[in-house]
């Protein structure tokens, strides 16, 4: 038995990821909706608002390119995309801004489902997922935060430990795995070549397209130098008290 789980990140942020939390609230609450639909409803909600390759094709049905990215087919689909937006979104987000994260995230979503269309082999199935989305964050991580530590859980035998690894190993151990699954054909049910266009697309964005957010402040520019014997002594502040020219 073998296991590796990042749990959190030791990188805080100067704001509250209040966007990264929204994405996580609207998932949830999705896929709560999705537990009340009988097994036929449930498939036909995909059905309808998955992204299919044909939407690049055809050109038609562009909405599902946002619609499939809050769907999931199973629990553990949604909790462990819940998981990586929560341990790698504040950072993004808070580095971005809320309006630039924002359509970075949809667009790494298309760039995802862009790649896993040219690699579908023609067959025409509907994805569903916001791991797209989410690759092309862990894609930027990897870019802005190599050294920030990532707590991960631990487990081979009987050995249980939350031991700290540098997110480069992290991300890039996950990377290899898609890169590994994608190679060699794997018909798990998983779209891997959408984790990889959507890392490939955070990393180049990050790297080349997106800049950083900077907070703006109010800034006086036409200004008046006053000497403090020109100021009447009712105007200044009373805690500066009163200097010896005022006496």
């Amino acid at each position: 038995m073998f296991l590796l789980i990042p749990i959190s990140d030791e990188n805080p942020t100067p704001r509250k990821p209040l966007l990264t939390w929204l994405l996580i609230a609207a998932n949830l609450l999705v896929y709560a909706y999705q537990m009340t639909l009988t097994n036929y409803g449930f498939n036909a909600l995909i059905n309808e608002y998955g992204v299919r390759p044909s939407v690049f094709f055809e050109l038609t049905n562009f909405h599902t390119l946002l619609t499939s990215a809050f769907l999931h087919a199973d629990i553990w689909h949604l909790l462990f995309n819940m998981l990586f937006l929560y341990i790698y979104g504040d950072n993004i987000e808070s580095y971005l801004g809320r309006t630039k994260f924002l359509v970075f995230y949809v667009m790494g979503g298309v760039a995802a489902a862009l790649l896993q269309a040219l690699f579908s082999g023609g067959v025409d199935v509907p994805m569903i997922g916001a791991s797209g989305c989410i690759s092309a964050i862990m894609g930027a991580y990897w870019v802005l935060y190599p050294k920030a530590k990532i707590n991960v859980f631990f487990w081979i035998f009987i050995f249980i430990q939350i031991i700290k690894v540098p997110a480069s190993i992290v991300i890039g151990f996950w990377l290899l795995e898609q890169l590994i699954s994608a190679g060699n054909g794997s018909y798990d049910g998983v779209a891997y070549f959408a984790h990889i266009g959507g890392f490939i697309f955070g990393y180049v964005g990050i790297k080349f397209f997106f800049s950083e957010y900077e907070e703006k402040s109010n800034v006086i520019r036409n200004y008046e130098e006053v000497n403090d014997q020109n100021i009447p002594i009712s105007q200044k502040n009373k805690s500066q008290g009163l200097s010896k020219n005022d006496r």
